[in-house]
């Protein structure tokens, strides 16, 4: 491996990484809120933010892998001898908001449950 360059990964990803990462944002924001104050009215918010952001990294993604078809539908484009390392090359980049959103979808349920057990700690 080369080198890790979050810029590069962030490019490769396209479009849809801005909206995973508003997104990843928000949720996290809200786990974290819940976490740090656990009041059971916040769970709903924080939620809807982590299925918003199930739905917007799933749509980055396929929006990604359509791309990299309906480039590669084009023999002008590729030649067939290079249409499997272009195909892999693209899917690598296809999976970058997969990748982006997994770190939020984790960070989520993990602040939940800190939040959980704060509020048990305090009843």
């Amino acid at each position: 491996m080369k080198g890790f360059s979050l810029w590069a990964f962030f490019v490769e990803g396209g479009w849809g990484m801005w909206s995973t990462l508003l997104f990843g944002v928000l949720a996290v924001g809200a786990a974290a809120w819940f976490a740090r104050r656990p009041e059971p009215r916040r769970l709903a918010f924080t939620g809807a933010m982590w299925l918003t952001l199930v739905t917007v990294t799933a749509h980055a993604t396929w929006t990604n892998v359509a791309a990299v078809c309906s480039y590669l539908e084009d023999p002008q484009r590729v030649p067939d001898a290079e249409i499997t390392r272009t195909f892999f090359i693209g899917l690598k980049e296809a999976s970058r908001p997969g990748a982006l959103g997994g770190i939020f979808l984790t960070l989520v349920p993990i602040l939940l449950g800190v939040g959980a057990l704060r509020g048990r700690a305090s009843d």
